[in-house]
C-alpha cells in the first residue's frame, strides 16, 4: 500500500538538482557544492596560513574532509555553461565527422 502512495505522490524527501553548482576537484574525485561553499574554500586556499585539511558539506550532505594541497580546482558549472559545453563537442564530432567521410553524405 505505500509503495502505491508514494508512487502516486513521489517521495517527498525527493529534491531536484541544482541547475548551478560549484565543482571541487581532488586527486581523481569531484565534489559538487553550493557558490557558498566554494566560496568558503577558496578563501582558506586563498588564506596567508593554509590549512592542512579543509573540510565542507557536498550537495548530497555528505561531509567531506580533504587535504588542501590536494585539491586542484574550484569551477563554476552553471546550466547555461553545460549547454554551451555540450553544443561545443557536438560541433566537433560533427566537423571531424565530416572531414573523414565525405563520401557518406
Amino acid at each position: 500500500m505505500i509503495n502505491r502512495v508514494m508512487a502516486y505522490f513521489g517521495d517527498p524527501d525527493e529534491r531536484s538538482p541544482p541547475e548551478d553548482f560549484y565543482v571541487i576537484g581532488y586527486a581523481q574525485e569531484e565534489f559538487y557544492v553550493t557558490r557558498e561553499v566554494a566560496e568558503c574554500v577558496l578563501r582558506q586556499l586563498g588564506a596567508f596560513v593554509r590549512p592542512r585539511w579543509i573540510r565542507f558539506t557536498d550537495l548530497h550532505g555528505s561531509t567531506v574532509s580533504v587535504r588542501s594541497a590536494w585539491i586542484h580546482q574550484v569551477r563554476e558549472s552553471t546550466a547555461a555553461q553545460r549547454k554551451a559545453l555540450r553544443a561545443f563537442f557536438q560541433a566537433r564530432v560533427e566537423e571531424q565527422t565530416g572531414e573523414e567521410n565525405p563520401w557518406q553524405e
